[in-house]
């Protein structure tokens, strides 16, 4: 998922680096909001997932040791997020179906009804795999499941939904990636809020661990004088 994001990449921007933070953030947040705008399908729940997301996700950064490790989160993270969420989906403002049109547009709005009758595990398996083409095994990670239980949700979710494709089905589902593609997202800003955070905890823990050795530096002092002091009399 961060395939442009080198280790050096991840280790600047958890040491606070501006520029590395907004490039992270940048790569993660994208993918992360289109998936989060297709699965929800309402732009006002998924401007208040991505903004949740930022937020924990900037209380994790510098825990990642690894971008797979970075890639993982956001990838289960985005889900979990998207399952607290979801609320139920007025199919008028639905986002899989605004500004859709074409010949084959009724079969198409038939396709989406379908999917968001889906329990939501199969849901989001039909989405992650034909709007946003992820494989099995990414699937598996975002929805903290077997790869055997991506497949049997996929599998159900098509047995319920190409019926309704017939022969059209590949076209449909090409189409839906494409709608997925070209939804217009809203990422926010927030690299220069999380490069503050990451500085003043750093700050903080600087702070607190020159306070401990202050304080066992004094306890040493302390001892060492209470000997010195003490030191004689005991031995008269």
């Amino acid at each position: 998922m961060l395939d442009r994001i080198t280790e050096m990449d991840l280790a600047a921007a958890r040491s606070g680096h501006a520029a590395a933070v907004a490039r992270l953030f940048r790569e993660a947040t994208e993918p992360c909001a289109r998936i989060i705008t297709t699965i929800v399908g309402r732009r006002d729940v998924a401007a208040a997932v991505v903004k949740e997301l930022h937020v924990r996700a900037a209380r994790q950064i510098e825990k990642w040791s690894t971008v797979e490790e970075a890639s993982r989160w956001f990838m289960h993270h985005t889900i979990i997020l998207i399952r607290e969420y979801r609320k139920p989906i007025d199919s008028s403002n639905d986002v899989l179906l605004h500004e859709v049109g074409g010949p084959d547009v009724v079969q198409y709005q038939a396709l989406v009804g379908a999917i968001r009758k889906l329990p939501d595990q199969q849901q989001e398996a039909f989405l992650l795999t034909y709007a946003h083409r992820w494989n099995v095994r990414y699937c598996s990670i975002a929805m903290d499941c077997s790869t055997k239980a991506v497949e049997t949700h996929l599998t159900e979710a098509r047995r319920q939904v190409q019926p309704l494709c017939g022969e059209s089905f590949d076209a449909l589902t090409g189409f839906l990636h494409q709608v997925h593609k070209s939804i217009p997202l809203e990422l926010p800003d927030a690299p220069k809020v999380i490069v503050a955070k990451i500085v003043a905890r750093r700050s903080f823990r600087t702070l607190t661990t020159i306070a401990g050795w202050l304080l066992i530096l004094l306890i040493v002092t302390a001892i060492v004088a209470a000997v010195v002091i003490l030191g004689p009399r005991i031995e008269t």
